[in-house]
């Protein structure tokens, strides 16, 4: 068999895309070739046989001509969320086997998505594309304040804003500007324990899942600068959330999506609010290893090359991760409270440095990741965790992350602090 010559795109070959690219070498007849943005590494030089760098990696006619240097590649396969329709787009542009277009834009496309789970019979909160300052006072008189608003084409916690009042719409409106050709969408507010549905599919048919629980709402941590946000991953699942689990599965079935890795987030009560095609980011994907006992990244990978999942997979264990931040601004001065933690227990972390700046995301300056059998332990060493690690910056006094910089943080890849030396 000749080998499958794979291009792998990612804006810098670090942390989670590395380890993406190094489980795609790994597998069985593959040659490794790349495109990012930026210098090539030493590290990428080991790793690819080739690596091209382009000014833009989002800009689809420079993927495209990167690949045709190559003289004849096979499919062109990314793991970032904002880089999956440049990647669909340039395979379709080849001739290329892989996912489509028109199965990203059904999916990260806020309009369409709403529109293929509300089709499926699948719940959603009541919702509205407004594109002009007052179909989104109309929207917000109906439903009633606080409302959601997000852009149709952004997804994850960085990009969604809960607006409380008249003032902060017209704040947002300001802003963003919506229009026809830049709509947005506005969204009943849903409150309640937030949830991910993650899936292995192959061949539009859900293989595996899983759900993690969010406390809290992300949302809630966004906005509450010293709350150290927790992301929880339960061994049994079927019996409490059987009907969101039932949701879940019709809705990926809905999306038609072919052979990924899928992640959709809502609430236990207020329905699905927004999917992706790739593995789940905030250290879902790890942690997901952690409970099956198996490399996550490789299980991406023979999805996303070979189409294929080597299941069935087990919980074996509930696993649990805390992000770890205080109560100011600055660079951190101290960290107290490590040598608390049962090590037993941790399977994997990453403490605050000393001296680096306070990250401006949710996930924070750090994380611990807990895994026991019984979810009652987890639960038990996450609480601990979360009243004795303490962090004290150089500025006692929080900053406030304008509406403006979340904006261009997702646009940029925004990366929490400890990820660039992941």
């Amino acid at each position: 068999m000749s080998s499958r010559r794979i291009v792998f795109v990612c804006h810098t070959a670090a942390g989670e895309s590395l380890r993406s690219a190094q489980a795609i070498a790994r597998l069985d007849d593959v040659v490794l070739l790349g495109i990012s943005q930026g210098a090539v590494t030493v590290e990428c030089r080991e790793l690819f046989t080739e690596m091209r760098s382009v000014s833009d990696v989002h800009d689809t006619e420079q993927l495209i001509e990167a690949a045709q240097s190559y003289g004849g590649v096979d499919k062109i396969v990314t793991a970032q969320e904002t880089l999956l329709l440049p990647v669909a787009d340039a395979n379709e542009a080849l001739g290329l086997a892989a996912m489509s277009p028109a199965t990203v834009k059904r999916t990260l496309d806020k309009s369409q998505l709403k529109a293929t789970l509300k089709h499926a019979g699948v719940k959603t909160p009541q919702d509205q594309i407004v594109t002009t300052g007052e179909e989104a006072q109309r929207f917000a008189s109906e439903v009633g304040f606080p409302i959601v608003i997000k852009p149709v084409g952004g997804s994850g916690a960085l990009t969604t804003f809960r607006i409380h009042n008249e003032e902060q719409l017209a704040q947002m409106v300001q802003l963003t500007q919506p229009s026809r050709t830049h709509p947005l969408i506005a969204e009943a507010f849903v409150s309640g324990q937030e949830l991910c549905f993650d899936t292995i599919t192959i061949d539009n048919e859900p293989q595996f899942y899983s759900i993690c629980e969010y406390n809290p709402p992300i949302i809630d941590a966004l906005q509450d600068p010293e709350r150290q946000w927790r992301c929880g991953m339960p061994r049994h699942i079927d019996e409490k959330y059987c009907d969101f689990i039932a949701q879940g599965l019709t809705a990926v079935r809905a999306l038609v999506v072919g052979n990924a890795m899928t992640h959709m987030e809502g609430f236990a009560d207020g329905g699905f609010i927004d999917a992706t095609l790739r593995p789940a980011g905030a250290r879902i994907a790890p942690m997901f290893g952690f409970a099956c006992d198996v490399d996550p990244y490789r299980v991406w990978a023979r999805v996303a090359v070979d189409g294929c999942f080597d299941g069935p997979l087990e919980r074996k264990y509930a696993v649990g991760t805390i992000f770890l931040r205080g109560l100011g601004s600055g660079v951190i001065e101290q960290v107290v409270g490590i040598h608390t933690v049962c090590e037993n227990l941790i399977v994997e972390a990453h403490w605050p440095k000393l001296g680096a700046r306070k990250s401006a995301t949710y996930t924070g300056d750090g994380y611990v990741t807990i895994r026991h059998a019984d979810e009652s332990v987890v639960q038990e060493a996450l609480n601990l965790i979360e009243h004795t690690i303490k962090i004290s910056y150089s500025n006692p006094t929080p900053d406030s992350q304008p509406w403006a910089e979340r904006l261009h943080n997702y646009k940029s890849l925004n990366r929490p602090a400890w990820e660039a030396t992941l």
